[in-house]
């Protein structure tokens, strides 16, 4: 009997195959396949074939990690290696307020509860931040001054579970999207009319849990949903019947208020010594409310090629960090919001510091991270490292790089405006940068990719004419003389004209002026513009030098008393040697599409 050997399991290819089987039986040799009823059945058969095929395909790829597509399917494989899927993260942000008791009789102190607290104007709507833990400061004179808050944008909720020890699976669950499970608060009661409670708290691994141990495990669930489970008797302490549970947590819009800094307080002050919790409340007016740290750090949960990627690393790291790549994978656990990572022992870098491993992260919504988020990394991940050895959070130094780009298009391939056409290729270039290894450390800038991108955009693009320049920011020691040194770390055009630019500050030596850097045959000067001619008149030829095979520069006794914007940072850019750009080590490069130009221009 004649064998169809079906390895192409689509279903045209498998109805070809039936055909060909059939047509190989001597019944049915002349027979028309397309014209007759058997039609019908070759393509009952097909689809049937093609399902199982399906089916079969699937099961066997929700078996692996790498190959897996279903969330429940990832989280479930992620999980037999030690790895939960991190949550959706609150943006945090630091405040200072001080607030006044408008009545006479103030209390001795001042509380505010865990809950909400503050809210933030920012993209024209308004959000709740919270508080995570209850703050109590002293009133002196009426006054209660509130240090260094630490705000979270979202707001708390609390579910209630009375322990059922009749009910054979009895769970305790969290329904809530967007849960930032950092947030998390469990107490215990003895039963729901107690009011004292144990404080448990959440276990990574069973390593230090005994039968005694108030701790309790979270799982994700399907639909990204959160399941606290409470110890055994053996790992944990085990609850018992008649006990009340109050699971608190922040839900929270997660990235959507990075960068937020305007806030209001809209929290209730408290009156501890008032055991009467209806009737404690007391009035305030906010005097004052500083911004310390702008909101950042939020993140939505993890998505499914971060899980895989992560998953594998962690398992890897087996909770110590050694090499660089465990700290990369711990770092990107403990702080999920990260653009790109890089570590590197300190005896690699110039000048060599011994014992110190530098981790640079580059946080998605942000140039740096915040002093607080770096000092509290800084102090997780000792537990992980090898005794003589101290992980130190280095800053990034971003890269960035301008494009200049005329593009020229043909009216007859196109119905578009040129206005749709220079969106569309801002949207190549933003796609092509996604999926290219060009924004991150060790990144490259490959010059004739770029162009191509350009050229791709539409069928309208004819050409480009496209030149880029490097751009480091920084922000000066106000006030203070100063050495500078800024290094693009990629050769720079030496020619009779400058090239080399800076926006404009102000110095102390003449502080009506704003001036300018430039460079003049390996010297940099500082210059100001002729208020009637536009010349440069030049206030100090000896400001510095460069060097122009790596791009260094370097200003000597250098007193700013003003920036370039309200931040006080200043621009200084460069005209590459070559068009490919490169990054090292604690270098991010970063094409900043939102300075580059884009001029469409009719063929």
């Amino acid at each position: 009997m004649p064998y169809s050997q079906l390895n192409q399991l689509d279903f045209g290819n498998i109805k070809t195959a039936l055909k060909e089987y059939m047509r190989s039986q001597t019944d049915f040799t002349d027979y028309d396949f397309e014209g007759s009823a058997l039609a019908q059945l070759i393509d009952v058969l097909a689809y049937n074939t093609y399902y199982t095929a399906f089916n079969t395909n699937m099961v066997v790829n929700e078996m692996f990690l790498d190959s897996a597509t279903l969330r429940d399917n990832v989280v479930a494989l992620a999980k037999q290696l030690g790895y939960r899927p991190k949550s959706a993260t609150a943006s945090r942000a630091v405040v200072t307020s001080t607030l006044s008791y408008t009545s006479p009789n103030a209390p001795a102190t001042a509380l505010l509860r865990r809950g909400k607290a503050f809210t933030a104007l920012f993209d024209n709507t308004v959000y709740q931040y919270s508080v995570l833990d209850d703050v109590r400061v002293p009133v002196n004179n009426g006054i209660a001054t509130m240090e260094n808050v630490e705000i979270f944008s979202g707001n708390i909720v609390t579910d209630y579970h009375t322990v059922n020890s009749t009910l054979r699976n009895q769970r305790f669950l969290i329904n809530n999207l967007n849960t930032d499970t950092t947030s998390i608060r469990v107490k215990v009661f003895e039963s729901a009319q107690s009011s004292a409670f144990e404080l448990y708290d959440y276990a990574e691994n069973i390593l230090n849990v005994d039968p005694q141990s108030k701790v309790f495990f979270l799982t994700e669930i399907e639909d990204e949903n959160y399941e606290i489970q409470f110890g055994d008797g053996v790992f944990g302490r085990k609850l018992e019947n008649g006990e009340y549970v109050e699971i608190s947590y922040l839900t929270t819009p997660g990235p959507v208020t990075n960068g937020a800094k305007v806030f209001s307080f809209n929290g209730l002050l408290e009156d501890p010594s008032v055991t009467n919790q209806n009737l404690n409340a007391v009035s305030i007016t906010v005097t004052s409310l500083t911004t310390v740290e702008a909101s950042a750090g939020g993140e939505n949960s993890e998505s499914l090629d971060r899980i895989k990627f992560n998953a594998a690393k962690n398992y890897a790291t087996q909770d110590r960090a050694v090499t660089a790549e465990d700290y990369k994978a711990i770092v990107r656990n403990l702080y999920p919001s990260v653009a790109d990572i890089t570590a590197f022992g300190g005896e690699e870098d110039s000048p060599p510091e011994y014992g110190v491993v530098k981790i640079v992260i580059k946080p998605k919504y942000a140039t740096a991270l915040t002093s607080y988020t770096k000092k509290d990394l800084e102090t997780k991940l000792k537990k992980y490292s090898v005794a003589s050895v101290t992980p130190k959070i280095v800053d990034p130094s971003i890269l960035y790089v301008e494009m200049t780009s005329n593009i020229y298009y043909d009216t007859n391939l196109t119905t578009y405006k040129s206005d749709k056409i220079k969106s569309m290729v801002i949207k190549n270039i933003e796609d092509y940068i996604e999926l290219s290894d060009t924004e991150k450390f060790n990144g490259k800038y490959r010059y004739s990719k770029f162009t191509g991108v350009i050229d791709d955009a539409d069928t309208s693009v004819m050409s480009n004419l496209t030149s880029i320049e490097m751009r480091k920011d920084f922000y000066p020691a106000l006030n203070s003389k100063f050495y500078y040194e800024i290094c693009f770390k990629n050769p720079v055009v030496s020619d009779d004209e400058p090239t080399i630019r800076s926006t404009g500050f102000t110095v102390r030596e003449y502080p009506l002026d704003t001036v300018y850097i430039e460079d003049r045959k390996g010297k940099l000067v500082l210059y100001k513009l002729d208020s009637v001619t536009g010349d440069k008149q030049v206030l100090n030829a000896k400001l510095g030098d460069i060097d122009y095979g790596t791009g260094e520069l370097r200003m000597y006794d250098l007193i700013i008393i003003k920036g370039s914007f309200n931040d006080d940072k200043i621009e200084i850019r460069a005209l590459p040697a070559q068009n490919d750009i490169v990054s090292a080590r604690e270098m991010f490069l970063d094409v900043d599409i939102t300075k580059s130009k884009f001029t469409i221009i009719q063929e």
